[in-house]
């Protein structure tokens, strides 16, 4: 059966094995995932995490001349308030349920609210976005969809986030592509494949997209970018298309496994273009499969030459470095940091699975004691790691960068800094120059009494870890 006739994917879960709470060598994670079975961790305590309905906003911020339509209370539309902030291409609304509308049921709130919508804006598609109050209360979603769809002439796509069928907030990734895939492309069956290349691109940062874009296309293929920036049209061509290529093996890859399985697209198995090597790594591993080797090499050769020439004498080495990112970033960034000389003193990623086992078994062999922390928000667990570590930099998002600076670390935010390509290498290392050579500020905060106390730091790092008993 295909599984584009649920409404909603498996979990991560139980598709990857993905973990959202681990802490141990590398070695450990290597032997484990080398099984057939993975024992899940439960935290007893958990100071703050991302949760699906955030992700799943997070594309459909990128979907242009759209409405997305939360249907739930009006706390569950914040998390799209960033988005909006940022530049998204969508509308939002939120239909504001009430105690009533949960005891009674909101089907007529919704299809007034849709109605009005089509009505002011007039978009090419209208998502309509559960949430736990909707998931518990079992509102029917689906009858209002089919209703208004036939009379609207108009693509109304519900997305059926519940907030608790996962522990891991990337899983909202997946039911967004699903019902992307389901809807817009589920019912074509492609007679004529095309010449366009799918480049995956899901919640990236628009110049690590451009950088990626350009990069391919000097190699003479023609992109179809889906689904960041993209329109409802692209999911039509998306399933006739020659290969796809993810920007990164992680979020997307939902998206190219069902493009592959139902629709033959034949997915390119690259990692993440960060770093000189990386990059050419994974330009080469795309000519490879699409005849392009020769011209690969060429620009590889010259586009490499110019960055080395660009960061001139620049060099890491001596310097124990700490990085904390979601987990494809930080593989990347991990083999980055030691091109250019450094050390990596540990690793803080968001969630760990079968999707990372090519990483874990590398690093095992190279650093088989180095230590991984799997965390989404845990902050605590974090600073008391690195109290022990005392690394000299820190590269990380902005969740809680000012809490590492109060340890006196000197700290680089990557959360809006573009890192893909050639080009990414020479932005990220003048960022690594400013932080170790203006230290001063980090001697100063670190005078700061730390946020938790004592008790915090006496426990083991992974205290709060345990293994799930079922």
């Amino acid at each position: 059966m295909s599984p584009l006739r649920a409404k909603a994917p498996r979990s991560r879960e139980k598709r990857l094995d993905t973990l959202g709470a681990w802490l141990g060598p590398v070695s450990a994670a290597s032997t484990e995932f080398a099984g057939d079975e993975i024992a899940q961790r439960i935290r007893t305590f958990s100071q703050s995490s991302h949760d699906d309905l955030l992700f799943a906003l997070r594309i459909l911020a990128g979907i242009r001349d759209s409405v997305t339509l939360v249907h739930g209370p009006r706390g569950c539309a914040a998390a799209g308030l960033n988005h909006i902030a940022a530049g998204s291409n969508t509308r939002w609304a939120v239909t504001n349920l009430d105690e009533r509308d949960t005891i009674m049921g909101a089907d007529s709130k919704l299809r007034k609210s849709v109605v009005a919508l089509y009505h002011r804006y007039h978009p090419a598609v209208v998502f309509i976005v559960g949430n736990p109050v909707t998931a518990i209360n079992n509102d029917d979603i689906q009858s209002v969809v089919e209703e208004l769809r036939e009379e609207l002439k108009l693509p109304i796509i519900p997305v059926y986030v519940t907030g608790f069928s996962s522990r891991n907030a990337v899983s909202g990734y997946d039911t967004v592509l699903h019902s992307l895939l389901k809807y817009l492309s589920g019912h074509i069956v492609p007679t004529l494949k095309n010449e366009t290349v799918n480049l995956l691109s899901v919640a990236e940062h628009p110049q690590d997209r451009k950088e990626a874009q350009e990069l391919i296309e000097q190699l003479g293929i023609e992109l179809n970018v889906i689904p960041d920036d993209s329109t409802i049209d692209v999911f039509r061509l998306a399933v006739a298309a020659r290969a796809s290529i993810p920007l990164s093996p992680d979020a997307p890859e939902y998206l190219g496994a069902i493009l592959h399985k139902i629709y033959g697209v034949p997915l390119i198995d690259v990692l993440r273009p960060v770093g000189i090597e990386g990059t050419g790594r994974w330009l080469k591993s795309i000519a490879a499969f699409l005849g392009k080797k020769d011209v690969a090499e060429e620009l590889h050769g010259s586009k490499a030459a110019e960055t080395v020439r660009q960061l001139g004498d620049f060099s890491l080495k001596g310097v124990k470095t700490y990085i904390s990112l979601s987990s494809a970033n930080a593989f990347s960034v991990l083999e980055l940091v030691e091109e250019l000389g450094g050390e990596v003193a540990g690793l803080t990623i968001t969630h760990l699975d079968r999707l990372h086992v090519r990483h874990l078994d590398e690093l095992a062999a190279r650093h088989p004691s180095l230590q991984i922390h799997v965390s989404d928000g845990q902050a605590f667990e974090e600073i008391s790691i690195l109290r022990k570590l005392a690394p000299d930099l820190y590269l990380g998002d902005s969740t809680h960068l000012g809490q590492v600076a109060r340890i006196g670390i000197p700290v680089v935010s990557l959360e809006s800094l573009a890192i893909v390509g050639y080009r990414g290498v020479v932005r990220l290392v003048r960022r690594l120059k400013t932080a170790l050579a203006n230290n001063s500020y980090g001697h100063s905060v670190g005078k700061i009494n730390s946020a938790y106390q004592d008790e915090w730091f006496r426990r083991s790092h992974n205290w709060h870890i345990k293994q799930e008993v079922k």
